[in-house]
């Protein structure tokens, strides 16, 4: 499993450098932002986005991942479908990608963006473990989101973010799952504006009593206690007793950049107590969380989530339906559940 770690991570960053691209780009109409039709949005917005680069980083993980085992060719899927503007996206070589891609976002802009995807000399994560596992490719699947806060990316590459929002909310988040059980077993988020620009990974692998987590962050964080994190479409009465019970609640953008703060000890926990949060948004945050000890369960049933759904599943029927509870100890758990309780 060591292989499918480093070709995880390895893919991660590639399409950190895909997402970098479109901020050096100078060219206005470089991103080609989307709506989404019915079948692919989100029901909490009003109107749901993709940009060429949503798709071009989609395409690019599961290009990696196949070309390094391709027996998960048809075991690797993603929040979004791989065509934008009536332009279906394949990766068969740099200048193909150029080729399709100018069909949508100018020339010289397509260039940069097909560049990042292929590019080669990247340092990631070094020492990573030797000692994993070895699991049957036929029961992995893999969840993609290419580029988790669209609207935050939007914005940031367009200079229009709110103070404390855009680029450092963004994250791309790659995390592998047991067909057979739907539990999430390897968990890669890449946050690509992190750290001055140059972007940071963490990564986390939980299989039965196997626990390992790494990455480039600085992992001695200490965070402030009883720290809730939410989105601002959440319920007023959940805040309202967490408030009540002295917890500080923020409100922040990004169902990645949320986890990613819960899994580094930044805050203690994440809730979500509406059907407004996928599979692809929790799975590699669920596998981290998971080997450093912490859960993410079900908000009405208190049950841990699974990522087994079928193939042909909606996008709707791919949803966190039942909410989620994300924790980072069974300590913080307890005081969770006593505060909702009430």
């Amino acid at each position: 499993m060591v292989n499918l770690l480093a070709t995880l991570i390895l893919a991660s960053e590639k399409a950190a450098r895909i997402a970098r691209s479109c901020v050096s780009n100078t060219q206005k109409d470089a991103l080609l932002v989307a709506e989404k039709d019915i079948s692919e949005s989100n029901i909490r917005f009003n109107k749901d986005y993709k940009t060429v680069a949503d798709v071009l980083v989609q395409e690019t993980i599961k290009a990696n991942i196949e070309k390094a085992f391709p027996e998960l060719k048809n075991q690797v899927r993603g929040e979004e479908s791989s065509e934008i503007n009536g332009q279906v996206i394949v990766l068969k070589n740099f200048d193909h990608t150029v080729e399709l891609l100018s069909q949508l976002i100018p020339p010289s802009a397509a260039k940069i963006m097909a560049a990042a995807a292929y590019s080669k000399n990247i340092v990631t994560c070094k020492d990573l473990p030797q000692d994993l596992p070895d699991l049957p490719l036929s029961d992995i699947g893999i969840w993609i989101d290419p580029i988790d806060a669209t609207f935050e990316f939007i914005a940031g590459v367009r200079g229009e973010a709110e103070p404390g929002k855009g680029l450092i909310c963004v994250t791309v988040l790659i995390g592998a799952y047991l067909i057979s059980t739907g539990e999430p077993i390897i968990g890669v988020i890449n946050q690509p504006f992190a750290n001055e620009g140059q972007g940071n990974i963490i990564w986390g692998i939980s299989y039965n009593d196997y626990k390992r987590w790494g990455g480039t962050y600085d992992m001695n964080f200490h965070s402030p206690p009883n720290t809730l994190l939410i989105s601002a479409s959440e319920n007023i009465e959940i805040v309202e007793k967490f408030n009540k019970a002295d917890w500080e609640v923020k409100i922040l953008p990004g169902a990645g950049n949320k986890l990613l703060k819960v899994a580094l000890g930044e805050v203690s926990a994440y809730i979500v107590s509406t059907p407004t949060i996928f599979r692809w948004d929790t799975c590699a945050g669920h596998a981290i969380l998971k080997a450093k000890g912490g859960e993410i369960l079900t908000y009405n049933n208190r049950t841990p989530i699974t990522y087994n759904t079928p193939l042909t599943a909606s996008t709707k029927d791919n949803g966190n339906l039942d909410g989620i509870i994300a924790f980072s100890n069974d300590a913080i758990y307890q005081k969770l559940n006593e505060i909702l309780n009430t």
